[in-house]
């Protein structure tokens, strides 16, 4: 039988004019079909739906959003230099800019980012138009691998974040008579060091695309050099693929029975009994019942798994340790003390916090105490946002503390012929905080704990079956980030959703992202009266008053 999927609204002609919703929704139909095909294992209806997608004008539109104005590096270009910023540019390469036949990726502009310890990242910035590609491949594969893998990979996967894995490994260590000794294992160089072959072997469909993508080569300085191996970091496909390379690394140990369906540490035999992995993209966290099942069986496993890939251990950062000693995960250290284990902020994240707070204060003496607020308020929130599902109530406390004596010099120094007593009145409050009319500096403690539900085994939100649970978690995630009370009732009355585009928010995404429109603009006699106010991308925010600029400078 012969079935005629809505590949786009033929219509419409302009991109302010694209319904968004309807446009999501098309896509998201397309991968629910991918989704249920893989999942009963038919790989032939599979492929065709995939390649349905990729010539979907739906998905083309949707690809080209996401890299041209939802993704931070929309304005970063590839090395032709090109970006675009207009709605016109962006609906031609939606329409002519967009196809698999004939293409030719062009290689990657090479740039390096500083790590934590000196050295230097280094990442590959594909064109424009390369990124709207990998995107729109990542679209059609990503239903597909969805089915296949393992429950406890948060890493880069939609619906999933760092909580998911952090909780998983709490939960995995916190039980009586869990497995105490941990297997904390750094792979070494793993983007830049997966072999093409083994990962292209994996990929039954856009193999040549991809092949082509991998070995487009870079371009640094003006000097080209070929990629023989890894996936560049810098383009939207390089994380799906890294999970499709990693993939399998849980079942090494027992974690799935003969019909895909997880069995519990506790449940399984011989050497695998008590061993579970918790893996986040290339962090991952091996327990185990006993230091020689981890040197002799969950050592050897992973390396031979890695060799297969091109990937081995890294040495200097692998190590085994106990879980009375901690181990340190995705920015908390994992610690039991005193029979309880504990989810507490790494130390050196606290520090490097505090640090950057106090060089803000040292670089900014001469700021008014109203920039300074504006410029720390974001770094707390943001701060306090990640780690408010943790044991941090006492991190908190101390951060207070020191953000206080680093305030309180930068008063002083400001002041230093006044008594304290004045400096207190001019710059705090009753209450000690830091403050500026009617501006207030955010404190970190006033941020309460709330834990952090854990995403059920593999459920998807690619999944057409988990549809109903999948907006519950989503608004109950949106419900939690919203602080202040007039952003929460707007989010309820929009029933989640954008008011100008009318997609549904992500709380993955950056919750900055969410910004207030005013139906009418305050300039024009608006107020910030809840019914004047709408919540909306920050994408969809940018372009409406654009457009409302242009139509007024027409008339």
């Amino acid at each position: 039988m012969v079935t005629a999927e809505l590949t786009g609204e033929r219509g419409q002609t302009t991109w302010p004019e694209i319904d968004w919703a309807a446009t999501e929704d098309a896509v998201k139909r397309l991968q629910g079909r991918i989704f249920r095909a893989a999942a009963a294992g038919k790989a032939r209806q599979v492929k065709n739906l995939q390649k349905l997608l990729v010539r979907s004008t739906s998905a083309k539109r949707l690809a080209v959003r996401r890299v041209t104005q939802q993704n931070a590096g929309r304005d970063t270009p590839g090395i032709d230099g090109v970006v675009c910023r207009t709605p016109e540019s962006r609906m031609r390469l939606a329409d002519h800019g967009l196809g698999l036949r004939d293409y030719r990726p062009q290689p990657v502009r090479r740039v390096y980012i500083p790590k934590p310890d000196g050295r230097q990242r280094p990442l590959g910035i594909p064109t424009v138009r390369d990124r709207a590609m990998q995107m729109l491949v990542k679209l059609a594969l990503e239903p597909e691998w969805e089915t296949r893998f393992e429950a406890n990979s948060y890493g880069f996967r939609p619906g999933r974040c760092t909580m998911d894995a952090i909780v998983a490994l709490h939960a995995t260590l916190a039980p009586a008579g869990a497995s105490g000794w941990l297997l904390d294992a750094d792979i070494a160089g793993c983007f830049d060091a997966i072999g093409h072959d083994p990962l292209l072997a994996r990929l039954p469909v856009f193999t040549t695309t991809i092949r082509r993508w991998l070995k487009a080569g870079a371009v640094d300085l003006g000097r080209w050099s070929a990629t023989t191996a890894g996936t560049p970091q810098g383009g939207p496909l390089s994380p799906l693929l890294a999970n499709v390379a990693l993939d399998g690394m849980e079942r090494l140990f027992g974690a799935e029975d003969a019909r895909g369906r997880y069995v519990r540490p506790s449940l399984r035999r011989g050497e695998n009994r008590g061993v579970s992995l918790i893996r986040y993209a290339d962090d991952l966290v091996v327990t185990a019942p006993t230091q020689e099942v981890l040197q002799t069986h969950v050592v050897p496993a992973l390396s031979r798994f890695l060799g297969a890939r091109g990937l081995q251990l890294s040495e200097a950062k692998t190590r085994i340790v106990h879980i009375d000693d901690g181990v340190d995960f995705l920015g908390f250290t994992v610690r039991r003390i005193r029979g309880k284990v504990l989810t507490r902020p790494q130390k050196a994240k606290v520090v490097r916090h505090l640090r950057a707070i106090g060089d803000y204060l040292r670089d900014h003496r001469q700021a008014s105490p109203s920039q300074v607020i504006a410029a720390l308020n974001p770094v707390i929130r943001g701060w306090t946002a990640y780690y408010r599902h943790g044991a941090s109530k006492h991190a908190f406390h101390t951060a207070d503390h020191h953000v206080f004596a680093k305030l309180w010099r930068w008063a002083k120094r400001r002041h230093p012929t006044k008594a304290a007593g004045w400096v207190r009145s001019r710059y705090f409050d009753p209450a000690w905080n830091f403050v500026d009319g009617k501006a207030k500096l955010v404190r970190h403690d006033e941020v309460g704990i709330v834990r952090h539900a854990k995403v059920q085994g593999k459920r998807s939100p690619l999944n057409p079956d988990d549809r109903t649970y999948w907006q519950a978690r989503r608004r109950r995630r949106l419900d939690e980030t919203m602080r202040s009370r007039t952003r929460a009732m707007l989010l309820r009355q929009q029933d989640y959703r954008c008011a100008l585009c009318g997609v549904t928010f992500d709380p993955d995404e950056d919750i900055t992202f969410v910004e207030v429109h005013h139906d009418t603009p305050r300039h024009c006699g608006g107020t910030d009266r809840i019914t004047n106010l709408k919540l909306v991308h920050r994408w969809c925010h940018k372009a409406h008053h654009a457009r409302t600029m242009r139509q007024a400078a027409e008339a």
